[in-house]
């Protein structure tokens, strides 16, 4: 029999408070997350400068986030025309000429509305195992995050999950445990400084994601010699199989991405959200999509 496990959190706040009022499992009695040190494949010093993080925000990547805001900054709009009458316009309104009324031209306003936003579900797993370098691990969550403020200007409601951890057992078996938390729901606005540090820095994964599996409940006592295999790294067949338990897949409404994902496309968001079948409708960012 399968034991796959998902937990779904509704934001970083519950996700922290589950982590601080869990007890560790004894079956960890090094505590991955805790380590000190390198902090090239971290990203950072320590669990308290990811608490840090994921509390107050992380900005390091800014600069890059601001370039593309400013790419991708020009909204859907559609125009409307009303007529209207007024002392100045294009041709006169003979009824109201006759009575001698001073507003008796016809003239256009134009009004300006957003078009009704769709709505898209994204889920981003952003695991990778121990060889996968912070640098691709952090280029992957940056797609992700471009490719969401391409939605959110293309006038689409958001709502974004992430995955701190989603793991099969490291030595065989077939146990699966995975977790998402919500960092924007669909009427949430963009933060940029508190979204990117779960998107895309790897402490998320490597600190939190590893917290996570340590403060789980009962016998943990395959995963006591590692962390697991990272669900994004799996075999399609192992994949399809817990992200369709989990209720992860298209016919949910979900669009779920992972570093394969991101990789494939080159770290390029506008070929991931073509390779993930996404469509806009209208005129976005210079050209015709959709």
């Amino acid at each position: 029999m399968k034991d796959f496990k998902i937990e779904r959190f509704k934001s970083v706040y519950e996700f922290e408070d589950a982590l601080n009022k869990r007890p560790v499992n004894k079956a960890f009695r090094n505590l991955a997350s805790r380590k000190s040190g390198n902090s090239d494949w971290f990203q950072t010093k320590d669990y308290e400068e990811a608490e840090k993080f994921l509390k107050e925000g992380w900005n390091a990547k800014i600069e890059e986030l601001k370039a593309t805001i400013e790419k991708y900054s020009r909204l859907i709009v559609t125009q409307h025309k009303k007529q209207v009458k007024d002392v100045r316009g294009f041709a006169p309104c003979v009824p109201r000429a006759l009575k001698g009324h001073p507003k008796s031209m016809i003239s256009y306003t134009r009004q300006e509305r957003t078009e009704k936003r769709n709505t898209i579900h994204v889920v981003f797993n952003n695991n990778g195992t121990w060889n996968v370098s912070s640098d691709t691990l952090l280029k992957c969550g940056l797609t992700v995050l471009k490719m969401a403020l391409i939605l959110d200007k293309s006038n689409i409601r958001t709502k974004i999950d992430v995955v701190p951890k989603m793991s099969y057992v490291s030595y065989g078996g077939d146990s699966c445990y995975g977790c998402t938390v919500t960092i924007k729901d669909y009427r949430q606005p963009f933060n940029f400084s508190k979204m990117a540090y779960p998107i895309a820095n790897p402490s998320f994964f490597r600190r939190h994601g590893f917290a996570y599996l340590e403060h789980m409940d009962g016998d943990m006592s395959d995963w006591r010699n590692g962390y697991g295999t990272s669900l994004a790294q799996c075999p399609s067949k192992d994949k399809e199989e817990y992200l369709e338990w989990a209720g992860l897949t298209e016919k949910n409404g979900v669009v779920y991405v992972d570093i394969d994902d991101c990789q494939t496309a080159r770290f390029d968001p506008e070929v991931l959200m073509k390779n993930k079948g996404i469509s806009i409708r209208g005129v976005n960012y210079g050209r015709v999509i959709g």
